[in-house]
């Protein structure tokens, strides 16, 4: 084969030099649309002023190992329950140099989310250059950007307080070195291994995506073009590809015994309590997948749209690479089951990702209707399709996910309000007291209990024994991701209060198994408490007196008991809050009362309610006295038959009534 010319060579170098200095020339003047993307982004973000319940879980992390008791959930016991062990230690850090860690934890998830737009922007000019018109480049690099910006899942997790925004970043990041390492010709250090390393340090997805890139580099390595198998395998462990791997195992092995020496497990706790192999976690995960691609995705389209990008020859390995860490990670997310924090929490990391894939996937295929040399179609198309996804993305959304952070604000506040009065009640106590929840997050920063995770997730028995109740469990309309639970783990460490998020509802699995155990049914009773300064009325499932129970009469077994009546119980709940189903709903409490343990009585309580909503006082006296026949402890009932014997002025009755709420629920009237 006969030599390029000197002239011939000289000359396409610099063409190349060219095109290089040109795509820096352009790459300068889009840096001022970048930062005006990213001032609205900022106020984007700050539009969701929330945090998110869950991240409180991680602050109670960071409180008490400042405090010099660990890394621990409740003082004296060793459980993993997060799985930010980086982020953890950067809020730590932040704590002890005297900041407000919880708001800076905002911040700095809004500067990563930040510096991920930019590296997103970067991967689009320095992996992907264009080197043709500058409005080219601003709709086929900035395009990625844009999108990623106005998507409503990115921005809210952005100010959540959890440890979404840093693994985003670094993530992006890690991408983005290890493209440009395989890129350069030259000798470069292959850095990237450090951000991947910190990427698995802050979520243990971080191995599945350094996982997918030492395949890469492998496939890469093999498919070089060379015709010598040894030279292949050298190539393959070269020095400088035997560096990059072991520095990134090396301490993450260091890491793993660490772990498992601290906790005595090689996963986070989190893992063993959310994750199963049955088929409802594989539809739940499915599931939501799909919601991912309907939302984000167009119905799927853009999915497809993404892998058009491997019709370029010239950057097939690197689209190769993205499509292989967003869809492996996808298959991921399926497996383990999706996730139960809304909106699209697993799927953020992988959108800048995603939208690249999607940029790059559009300008291949309106490359294919334009003409030689001619960009226009290809530019009116790229705008047209941004400027519909990014509506798509951040119209419709917007109002739903505006919705998310107002709704879980509303339960943040409720739960400080709670934890503060469980604080106080423990102040009283001089003791600790012990509580359990399947809400753990800001309950359990606020009021420092003894928390008890009726899921698992800080629960190591919970987590690695779950004692699921096949006819509660097996009702796949309850809608909780979180299947695992041991209720008679749960009432073995007589807590002092339950707390359900929903009130006197059971909702969760876990809550609703509670039910179907005597001794929950003996020992707890709904107490309610007032906070005045709040205008707050909550109540918790507390713990009678053990010589309380002894004086209670016991009633005979109900022989149409059934396991299910708690199903029912809560299906009749949530049925009487249409009061257009007022019939409908007393038939399921009536079905309950048929089904559940004899000494259940609130779903008498219920019924009176309805009566007395439609102004049947003599049927709602009916239930009300009832219910406390059977319960003496119903303080609503012990409450509605106040006002209704002092209608009847019967102070007497009304005032023995009043001293039964009294003494069951002091709280409720100061």
């Amino acid at each position: 084969m006969p030599k390029k010319s000197p002239s011939k060579t000289t000359a396409t170098h610099k063409q190349k030099t060219a095109v290089h200095e040109k795509q820096i020339d352009l790459k300068k003047y889009l840096l001022p649309v970048l930062a005006i993307t990213g001032i609205i982004f900022y106020y984007y973000t700050k539009s969701f002023n929330f945090i998110q319940d869950d991240s409180f879980i991680t602050y109670r992390y960071v409180k008490y190992f400042t405090e010099g008791h660990g890394l621990v959930f409740n003082i004296g016991e060793r459980v993993e329950g997060y799985t930010c062990f980086l982020w953890v230690i950067l809020l730590s850090f932040v704590k002890l140099l005297g900041f407000n860690f919880i708001s800076l934890s905002q911040t700095l998830g809004i500067i990563f989310s930040l510096l991920t737009l930019y590296f997103t922007f970067r991967i689009s000019t320095d992996i992907f250059p264009k080197g043709r018109s500058l409005l080219y480049n601003a709709v086929f690099s900035l395009g990625a950007v844009i999108l990623l910006m106005s998507n409503g899942a990115f921005a809210y997790w952005t100010v959540s307080g959890m440890e979404t925004g840093m693994f985003g970043f670094l993530v992006t990041l890690g991408l983005y070195l290890y493209l440009k390492e395989i890129n350069t010709k030259n000798n470069t250090f292959p850095y990237s291994f450090v951000i991947f390393l910190l990427a698995s340090l802050t979520r243990p997805e971080g191995n599945l995506i350094f996982a997918v890139t030492v395949l890469h580099k492998m496939y890469i390595t093999l498919r070089a073009n060379t015709d010598e198998t040894k030279s292949k395998v050298n190539l393959l462990f070269s020095r400088k590809n035997i560096i990059w791997l072991s520095a990134y195992i090396i301490p993450a092995l260091i890491y793993m015994i660490w772990r498992y020496s601290y906790y005595g497990y090689l996963l986070p706790n989190t893992f063993y309590a959310k994750t199963g192999s049955s088929w409802e976690y594989f539809k739940s995960g499915f599931d939501y997948f799909l919601d991912f691609a309907k939302t984000y995705g167009l119905y799927g389209l853009l999915l497809i749209v993404s892998f058009f990008t491997l019709r370029k020859k010239e950057w097939f390995n690197n689209y190769l690479y993205l499509i292989l860490v967003f869809y492996v990670f996808t298959i991921y997310v399926i497996v383990i089951g999706g996730d139960v924090l809304r909106p699209a929490r697993f799927f953020v990391p992988l959108m800048p990702v995603f939208y690249i894939l999607v940029q790059e996937g559009f300008a291949q295929l309106f490359a294919m209707f334009e003409k030689k040399n001619s960009y226009s179609g290809s530019i009116a198309l790229g705008v047209i399709a941004i400027i519909v996804i990014g509506y798509i993305t951040y119209k419709p959304q917007y109002e739903q996910i505006k919705k998310y952070s107002e709704l879980e604000n509303g339960l943040v506040d409720k739960m400080r309000i709670s934890g503060t009065w469980l604080k106080t009640k423990s102040t009283e106590a001089g003791r600790p007291l012990t509580v359990a929840a399947t809400t753990i997050g800001a309950i359990s920063y606020y009021s420092d209990v003894t928390l008890i995770d009726m899921l698992g997730l800080t629960d190591k028995e919970i987590a690695h024994n779950p004692q699921p109740i096949p006819e509660i469990s097996a009702n796949a309309e309850i809608g909780w991701k979180e299947r695992n639970y041991n209720v008679d783990y749960v009432i073995s460490r007589k807590p002092d209060y339950i707390y359900f998020s929903t009130g006197v509802k059971p909702s969760a699995y876990a809550e609703r198994g509670l039910f179907t155990n005597d001794e929950f049914l003996k020992y707890y009773y709904p107490a309610y408490f007032t906070i005045k300064e709040y205008n707050f009325t909550d109540c918790m499932y507390k713990r009678k007196p053990d010589e309380d129970v002894k004086n209670i009469s016991s009633l005979p077994a109900n022989p149409n008991y059934k396991k299910i009546f708690v199903n029912l119980y809560n299906q009749a709940m949530n049925t009487s809050r249409d009061k257009s189903k007022n019939q409908e709903a007393l038939n399921l409490y009536r079905q309950t009362i048929e089904a559940a343990p004899s000494n259940f009585g609130t779903p008498y309580q219920m019924i009176g309610d309805i009566y007395l909503q439609t102004n049947n006082k003599e049927k709602a006296f009916e239930n009300y006295k009832k219910s406390v026949e059977l319960d003496d402890y119903n303080v609503i009932s012990h409450y509605q038959l106040y006002q209704l014997y002092m209608e009847k002025g019967d102070t007497t009755n009304a005032m023995q009534s009043i001293e039964k709420i009294k003494k069951y629920s002091p709280d409720l009237l100061r």
